[in-house]
């Protein structure tokens, strides 16, 4: 049965200041620049933690890789967490232990775009860094704030791994990189963004959609087995019968593959006009069979399953 995920609404607000504040580490040898300005505030959200996997015999591994989450604030002068008015970004990002050099100039690249969609693509991590940074420093020192960016926005920033096996029982070593961005531009008026990007751990690479695909499949075909699912969420919407079959399903940037399936996601309007939020399109592996390489259609092992 074809499963839908719907993405839920998020109350924002200008959030208090967290209570512990940290010196933001840097993976490599070159200073980061983010935090530099003294009143763009640096704080440690959780304690590092070891991703795991499971080696070949069902056992859980750990993964050379530590994540812990950072957090950076920057507000426009005068600001304070009760002034939901004021312009205020909340940049929540992960840093790796060893350092992840691939990994993290993904999650830079990725960040940057987040925040400024229109600025031509930024390919170097440092580059991409940079141009954060400079976003940070600007609604520090400006006061009327920054007319490109909203008055509210938060950007979240998590890596998931497909902990299981695939179909031909060899370990899985792929993942997702999400970055969430979260805004409001007035009142009243919320809109959310995802951004996925699929991961191959083992060799350290970003995954397109024609990678998964088997050489006799191609996207028409993996599309079609969506058809189902873009008509039922259409109806629920409100779209009349008629219009249901040659309603347009583009292949979406945004995809990832966990042990539902594969999903696709749209984002705020790229269906209809009246979706304020993303939506969440997941089709299981059992339709998939012919279409997606059996190495990346992962399922839970049985003492996975049993635990």
């Amino acid at each position: 049965m074809i499963m839908l995920v719907l993405a839920s609404q998020v109350l924002l607000g200008c959030a208090p200041q967290p209570e512990s504040m940290f010196e933001q580490q840097a993976e490599e040898e070159a200073a980061n620049e983010i935090g530099a300005h003294s009143t763009i505030q640096n704080y440690e959200l959780s304690k590092p933690s070891t991703s795991s996997a499971l080696d070949k015999t069902g056992h859980k591994q750990a993964l050379p890789i530590n994540v812990s989450k950072q957090q950076t604030i920057a507000r426009q002068p005068n600001c304070n967490g009760q002034q939901t008015r004021c312009q205020y970004l909340e940049l929540n990002t992960l840093a790796f232990t060893p350092p992840q050099p691939w990994l993290t100039n993904i999650m830079w690249q990725t960040v940057a775009r987040a925040l400024s969609p229109d600025a031509p693509f930024i390919s170097q991590q440092q580059v991409a860094r940079d141009s954060v940074s400079a976003l940070l420093k600007q609604i520090e020192f400006h006061s009327a704030g920054v007319s490109s960016q909203p008055k509210y926005q938060r950007i979240d920033t998590d890596l998931i791994l497909n902990q299981g096996l695939s179909a031909d029982s060899n370990e899985v070593m792929t993942g997702y990189l999400l970055v969430e961005s979260t805004q409001q531009r007035s009142e009243g008026h919320q809109q959310g963004h995802r951004d996925y990007v699929m991961l191959d751990m083992q060799k350290k690479l970003q995954l397109t959609v024609e990678d998964v695909l088997l050489a006799d499949a191609d996207t028409q075909k993996l599309l079609s087995t969506f058809n189902t699912i873009k008509k039922q969420w259409l109806a629920e919407q409100g779209v009349e019968q008629q219009y249901l079959e040659e309603w347009p399903l583009p292949l979406s940037e945004q995809w990832y593959i966990d042990q539902q399936g594969l999903h696709l996601v749209y984002q705020s309007g790229e269906l209809l006009n009246t979706q304020l939020q993303p939506v969440d399109f997941v089709v299981p592996f059992t339709q998939l069979q012919g279409i997606v390489k059996p190495n990346y259609m992962v399922r839970l092992s049985t003492s996975m399953t049993s635990s």
